[in-house]
């Protein structure tokens, strides 16, 4: 009776239960795809973290120097320009060119609007809308590229849709593309669509796909590297698929070279490397960056290993968590970039579905702890004077810049609290990316499982209920 009622999708959610774990080969429960399509869609609604505004602002002024017929000064005119009369913010203009071309295609609405009434896009709720739904499509495409992975794995059409459930309800999607509304989600989209050309073989489609990832963030590079490495063994052919993955953001700098090094900036990608080297070992008198530790080891891992034959879906979903895991764990990281590490659990579970079960458990932990990491450090991105007060809530409330901001809350404690309070969360961090990389190891990959999806729905569910949390906290604490 529980086994067809686990079938049915109607099981009662248990979160903690002595029992074994179900195989759940039925669909997706209605219910749990409601919960996350409501979800989403509150978050949509209430939260757009001005660094958007500022992304589409830039967007919107590619058309304004194709007018003037001066694109070549699109990074410097970018540089200094607001997003608008309520919000005098300017920045840097970080990204290549080709991710500013299909932005501003779908802002060209919002820039054609503002042409024609002289308002500003960010005092209009249906205008901020529209830009937030950017963020989408690469969602949905995403999702398709997870169920063309799952099929070329050989797993079932629910399986696939069981993977897409769990990266579309990952805290990590959530936080980074939801919550603060950042468009890195397009370069996980690129990604997902070159592990689909590697599981095929197509070496030209997976230089394609990761060239536009990698020109979208070089963050693509975290897995391209120790992906490539464990085909091709021949350094001068490592050497030209890095060279042709790389071609696409090598290409922007150089077209946009004088351009970009006008502006005050000049290269983002100076800061980029920064990051990767603030988290320092010392040893014997020298500082080694940990980040440049982690990762050399894992390419030279990866350079010395040999795929098995059958094996390739695992070892790609192994090195692919390495990847990011090396990043994430080494070295300085904004909350928005988590997004990278979303579809992570479920290429785990589509690899080796009878771990599901420890796989999302560890996962739900290592996301909420990387959550927490961004409140303490990042809060001020989740205030209302840079997020809620620009979205319905904030329009409700007569875009009130007030309420509470997680950061001064954090600030509150003592030093010796917060120290105590980031060295816990990065404790459970790591600990719970070492326990993924050494659950889902490819050398234990022999090991005899069940081919099902081995978990069960009270699961599922307490991932819903962390992710309906952390949609919450920002919007409570905006109104108190």
């Amino acid at each position: 009776m529980k086994k067809q009622r686990a079938k049915s999708g109607m099981a009662v959610p248990r979160l903690f239960t002595a029992e074994q774990p179900i195989c759940l080969d039925g669909p997706v429960s209605p219910w749990m795809w409601a919960v996350l399509g409501a979800l989403l869609v509150f978050c949509l609604l209430n939260y757009s973290y001005t660094d958007l505004h500022l992304i589409a602002r830039h967007s919107m002024n590619l058309w304004e120097v194709l007018r003037q017929g001066r694109p070549f000064t699109f990074y410097q005119t970018g540089t200094v320009l607001p997003v608008g009369p309520l919000n005098s913010q300017v920045g840097e203009v970080p990204y290549d060119i080709w991710v500013y071309l299909p932005l501003a295609v779908w802002n060209l609405p919002v820039y054609l609007w503002e042409c024609a009434t002289g308002g500003s896009f960010e005092g209009s709720l249906v205008a901020m809308l529209w830009i937030r739904l950017a963020a989408v499509l690469p969602i949905l495409g995403a999702n398709w590229a997870i169920l063309g992975i799952s099929q070329q794995m050989g797993r079932s059409r629910q399986q696939g849709l069981w993977a897409c459930f769990v990266f579309s309800s990952s805290l990590y999607l959530l936080n980074g593309t939801l919550l603060i509304g950042q468009i890195d989600i397009l370069g996980v989209f690129f990604s997902l669509m070159g592990l689909w050309a590697y599981l095929r073989g197509d070496l030209l489609r997976f230089l394609g796909w990761f060239a536009l990832s990698i020109t979208s963030k070089l963050l693509g590079l975290f897995i391209f590297l120790p992906l490539l490495l464990l085909r091709e063994k021949r350094l001068w052919r490592i050497g030209g698929c890095t060279l042709a993955a790389m071609s696409l953001t090598l290409l922007s700098k150089l077209l946009f070279f004088a351009d970009k090094m006008a502006t005050p900036s000049q290269f983002d990608e100076r800061r980029f490397l920064r990051f990767l080297f603030d988290y320092q070992l010392q040893l014997g008198g020298a500082s080694v960056s940990l980040f440049v530790l982690l990762f050399g080891v894992l390419l030279i891992f990866c350079w010395c290993s040999t795929i098995p034959k059958g094996q390739e879906a695992v070892w790609m979903a192994w090195a692919v968590l390495a990847g990011n895991a090396c990043f994430f764990v080494g070295a300085n990281t904004f909350p928005y970039w988590s997004v990278l590490l979303a579809p992570c659990a479920a290429l785990l579970l589509l690899s080796r579905p009878g771990l599901a079960k420890r796989t999302l458990w560890l996962d739900l932990a290592m996301s909420g702890a990387y959550f927490a990491k961004g409140l303490f450090q990042y809060g001020a991105i989740y205030s209302g004077v840079c997020n809620t007060r620009w979205m319905l809530t904030g329009h409700l409330c007569g875009m009130r810049d007030q309420g509470l901001n997680p950061y001064e809350l954090f600030s509150q404690l003592s030093l010796g609290a917060q120290t105590n309070a980031l060295g816990l969360v990065n404790a459970v961090l790591i600990a719970c990316a070492v326990g993924l990389l050494w659950l889902h190891l490819p050398s234990r990959a022999a090991a005899k499982l069940p081919e099902g999806l081995l978990t069960d729905r009270g699961t599922l569910w307490a991932r819903l209920a962390v992710c309906a949390g952390a949609a919450a906290l920002p919007l409570v604490l905006y109104l108190l």
